[in-house]
């Protein structure tokens, strides 16, 4: 992998700027990683509206070719290249992402450890141990839904696709900010973007189960030993509105 030009990272400048304006955010402030030649911390005021903070950075996420088309992350979720850290302890919600260059990265590179691709480089203990803390939390009340009804944005082709029938479940990966939005939801809403006045659906919700990487489900419940959830699916019953 080349070295990063004084014209690479303006071409990350170029971009954030471009996306930031077209979203109407103003105050962010982009920096590199001293450990990582490759990495950059955007960070992005409290005052901005969580939604627009979140539509920018997968916005910005797109636009460099980070993440796959239909992909966005929510906040708080991990990419292979990047990340959208929620502002809990912080003072500003932090898009941190790699250039990318990285995606000419290959496994045998020497360079590999600089990359964001599994960044959170968790042993088999500490990624177990972190894992059981969110089943602990299903368990013991901690990790659910405030309320019974439930609310998700959906990208257009998506909701198009539950609004008509062909989908019934929808998938969120298995993070404490999905759990808190899913878990024991008896109905749930969907919007169609962020746009303003978007179309919106009201769907009762059947059931509520955690997947592991096999596909395997479980209810969140009663996670039996051994099983590692990878996903949150959410079953829809019948149409409220």
């Amino acid at each position: 992998m080349r070295n990063l030009t004084d014209e690479d990272h303006k071409q990350i400048y170029r971009i954030v700027c471009e996306v930031a304006g077209r979203n109407g955010v103003e105050g962010v402030e982009l920096s590199g990683d001293a450990d990582n030649p490759f990495s950059y911390f955007l960070e992005i005021p409290l005052a901005v509206d969580e939604q627009i903070a979140v539509k920018t950075c997968n916005e910005l996420f797109h636009a460099l070719g980070l993440l796959p088309e239909g992909k966005n992350l929510a906040l708080g979720e991990l990419g292979d290249y990047c990340n959208i850290v929620p502002p809990e302890g912080n003072w500003c919600y932090l898009a941190v992402f790699n250039h990318p260059i990285v995606l000419e990265q290959k496994e045998t590179d020497p360079e590999s450890r600089f990359i964001l691709r599994n960044w959170r480089e968790w042993d088999d203990d500490e990624e177990a141990f972190e894992m059981q803390e969110l089943i602990d939390g299903i368990k013991e009340g901690r990790l659910k839904s405030k309320t019974p009804d439930g609310y998700l944005v959906l990208k257009g082709e998506f909701y198009d696709e539950i609004d008509s029938g062909k989908k019934t479940v929808e998938y969120r990966d298995f993070t404490e900010y999905n759990l808190k939005r899913t878990i024991g939801i008896k109905t749930i809403r969907f919007n169609r973007g962020y746009v303003k006045n978007a179309p919106q659906m009201k769907w009762e919700v059947e059931k509520v189960v955690l997947l592991d990487a096999d596909d395997n489900e479980c209810d969140p419940f009663n996670v039996p030993e051994g099983f590692w959830p990878t996903a949150i699916a959410i079953h829809l019953g019948k149409r409220m509105g």
